[in-house]
């Protein structure tokens, strides 16, 4: 009786221990951010600006997709926005921002999706350190 009673409780435990990945609650005091920007277009201008780990701005050019940037940001950094724009490419070509904080998604995805004149312009949300 003893040892199956101890043997539910093993189970019970085990159970109870094991989480699944999904189930990873973003690290909020994390200042380690990672862009990612995905998706197809056409465009000879594709720019992605970002605030760079001091706190300033990086305007880069973006040769071709997917594209990703980590960032870890100083203590005095504020604040931290990616933002991507496109010009000359195909109405209806979708790029796509996903934001990471400490190894875990920040918000819902974020979709730029080219205009009749085959150009578009979006930013994600700002991290707030």
């Amino acid at each position: 009786m003893k040892k199956s009673i101890f043997t539910l409780l093993m189970v019970v435990t085990v159970f109870v221990s094991c989480k699944k990945n999904s189930d990873k609650k973003p690290d909020n005091n994390s200042r380690t951010v990672r862009y990612e920007i995905t998706g197809a277009f056409s465009g000879p201008t594709l720019m992605v600006s970002y605030t760079t780990a001091t706190g300033g701005t990086a305007n880069d050019p973006v040769a071709s997709l997917p594209w990703t940037k980590e960032i870890t940001y100083a203590t005095n950094v504020a604040a931290a926005i990616v933002a991507i724009s496109g010009n000359g490419g195909v109405a209806g070509q979708k790029v796509t921002i996903v934001v990471k904080r400490g190894g875990s998604q920040v918000g819902a995805q974020i979709d730029a999706v080219a205009d009749a004149s085959g150009s578009f312009s979006k930013s994600a949300p700002a991290i707030v350190f």
